[in-house]
């Protein structure tokens, strides 16, 4: 099925978002016009369907096909939305003095999507670095906003249409992550780390598509940006104090991207996961090995904030010195 949506003048409308759902209001299909304001679906199945244009500006318009109709769709053309406005003027007015133009108000924005909370929890277990894993996990991948386009970065509340669908395993109503690779900044060994950006839940979905919110953002959220299983530790006390455990130190491999260095709130990766008995809410002593075998020299603490099988996320706590790259992290026993 393809077709070309255009405005009242016949001027094509790139931009354009097209839904296609079936009569009991599945989403089949979703896709936006491109350049001359075409749009095409592929492999949709025998039954009623309807078509719903939507552009910030116009009026959204439906169009209902039968089964067995041609699959070449008529140029669709769109009307301005409907514009009202109500003036109150008080007082007396000079006759030589003209009254100012009215400004036409700004089209009516369409109705946000509806998402379900989210439950509480520590955000720093999402957001930041992390060491990647032997092979990525891939829902799908931001594309554009969903009434807008450009590239740009995205906020919580935008609407952003995804490459990728119920074939992908994304459903209406999951919470997922929006991440990214990174090269690590001071080694010279290539090493990458992985970077979550925020949290987008699913709001809509066809096979191969679908409609994400924004629920936060760490950070930059930008097109390209792969998505992945959300999985947050929750909200808990840190642990109490103990024996650094020195003779079982993990090593800080890297920081957040774009830093060399951990400060206090900073987060970092260290070389020892839940193959190492670590787990969230522990805490850290970091220090440096004396050259002459005397006793550690501690440059701060820090607590664990996410576990994975061979790395942790750690939350830098206290710095009496720059935490670099290399230094330790001894487990509280």
């Amino acid at each position: 099925m393809h077709g070309v949506v255009a405005d009242e003048s016949g001027g094509v409308l790139p931009g354009v978002t097209v839904v296609a759902t079936s009569g009991d209001g599945r989403v089949l299909a979703i896709g936006v016009t491109d350049e001359v304001g075409r749009y095409v679906f592929d492999g949709l199945p025998a039954v009623p369907i309807s078509l719903t244009f939507q552009l910030e500006g116009f009026a959204t318009a439906v169009v209902d096909l039968a089964p067995g109709v041609d699959a070449s769709v008529a140029t669709q053309r769109l009307m301005l939305a409907s514009r009202s406005e109500t003036v109150v003027v008080h007082g007396k007015t000079p006759v030589d003095v003209p009254l100012p133009p009215l400004r036409p108000p700004l089209p009516r924005p369409a109705p946000p999507s509806v998402v379900i909370p989210v439950p509480d929890h520590d955000r720093d277990s999402i957001c930041g670095p992390a060491k990647p894993g032997v092979t990525a996990e891939f829902f799908g991948t931001i594309r554009s906003r969903r009434y807008a386009a450009g590239n740009g970065l995205y906020a919580k509340g935008d609407e952003l249409l995804i490459d990728g669908g119920t074939a992908n395993g994304l459903e209406v109503g999951r919470n997922v992550v929006a991440r990214r690779t990174y090269r690590v900044s001071g080694n010279p060994d290539g090493v990458t780390g992985e970077h979550t950006a925020g949290v987008l839940q699913i709001v809509a979905a066809s096979e191969r598509a679908s409609i994400a919110v924004v629920i936060y953002a760490c950070d930059e959220l930008m097109r390209g940006d792969r998505l992945a299983a959300f999985s947050p530790e929750p909200l808990r006390a840190q642990e109490p104090d103990g024996t650094p455990a020195y003779d079982n130190a993990a090593r800080i491999l890297f920081a957040d991207a774009g830093q060399l260095v951990g400060a206090p709130r900073r987060l970092m990766v260290i070389d020892r996961g839940t193959d190492h008995g670590l787990r969230a809410g522990q805490r850290l002593t970091v220090f440096r090995r004396s050259l002459h075998g005397s006793a550690p020299s501690i440059v701060g603490d820090a607590v664990v904030v996410a576990v994975r099988i061979d790395s942790a996320t750690i939350r830098i706590e206290r710095a009496i010195d720059a935490i670099s790259l290399g230094d330790l992290a001894a487990p509280a026993r």
